[in-house]
């Protein structure tokens, strides 16, 4: 199923409204960690680990002293920089890492990918999707880059009061920037701030560490469930990301803070009225005595 943004821009992801099974499915290894990183899964909020295995429907916050690596059982690698968030919108299952994540701001680096992997990668600014080699992303609050270190990869720019939609082919060694609302431009070269943003791990070719942690399964430790606060970004998100995720948060919807923020903050997602205030959409009641309602309806019967 693919999703029809407001300004007429295919994001080509999928609902995700995780099935058990599906949710079970695990698609990677977190083989590299640095720093603290936290994982939603469900409701509940997790501290990752090494070793902790990566499930579609996952959202990570990556610390802003953090940094993480995954790696997938084909050979491919996803690193995150500093106060990187992600969600995995939605995963193919089995030994690939083909699937689309949804990026919200930091740093990405996607490495080993094959023509065979349809690997996305989703930004409120663009989709990209690496053909083969590596890539590496930085997206800001206003703009987003991508730098082709190998390989090359496919960007959709959705349509802006500069230009229409546009479907790009980046090539090896080719640099892209876009500021929001703004047509992207390609350079020859990295931009000195781009590079500045970059942590240290990304300016090498990413390791591989999955062997080590083939046999292991580890379990991530739960922390509590996961607040407003902690998911705010994805319950305000675009419309085809925080509205799949209605489903799996509304039980929260039943903690008085969890609640009274939602009710705060409609204005973001207006979805929730009906779930926070269900008795305004109720069928009205004719009145008695309205045409066609008998005077004594709801009166009992007659003696």
């Amino acid at each position: 199923m693919r999703l029809l943004s407001p300004n007429g821009w295919i994001f080509g992801l999928f609902a995700f409204a995780l099935t058990p099974v599906q949710a079970a499915e695990r698609i990677g290894t977190v083989t590299l960690l640095e720093g603290p990183a936290a994982l939603v899964r469900g409701t509940t909020r997790y501290a990752f680990a090494e070793g902790v295995r990566f499930r579609p429907g996952d959202i990570v916050e990556v610390s802003d002293k953090g940094l993480m690596e995954i790696e997938f059982p084909d050979g491919a690698a996803l690193a995150m920089g500093p106060g990187t968030q992600m969600l995995a919108v939605a995963a193919s299952h089995g030994r690939s890492a083909a699937g689309d994540y949804y990026v919200m701001r930091g740093a990405v680096k996607v490495s080993r990918v094959t023509k065979s992997t349809i690997f996305r990668l989703v930004t409120p600014d663009f989709t990209l999707q690496p053909v083969e080699g590596a890539v590496v992303m930085v997206l800001g609050a206003a703009e987003g880059s991508v730098f082709i270190e190998g390989g090359e990869a496919r960007l959709d720019e959705p349509a802006s009061k500069a230009a229409g939609a546009l479907s790009l082919r980046l090539k090896n060694g080719q640099f892209y920037t876009r500021k929001t609302g703004q047509k992207g431009v390609i350079g020859p070269r990295p931009s000195e701030p781009f590079i500045a943003a970059l942590p240290r791990l990304f300016l090498d070719p990413l390791p591989s560490r999955l062997a080590r942690y083939k046999e292991r399964d580890i379990a991530p430790k739960s922390v509590d469930e996961a607040s407003y606060e902690e998911v705010e970004p994805w319950l305000k998100a675009p419309p085809d990301i925080r509205r799949p995720l209605m489903p799996r948060f509304r039980p929260r919807a039943s903690d008085p803070e969890f609640r009274k923020a939602l009710v705060a903050n409609l204005r973001y997602h207006p979805e929730w009225d009906p779930v926070l205030f269900p008795e305004k959409y109720k069928p009205k009641q004719p009145a008695p005595g309205a045409p066609g309602v008998p005077a004594t309806a709801g009166s009992g019967p007659a003696r």
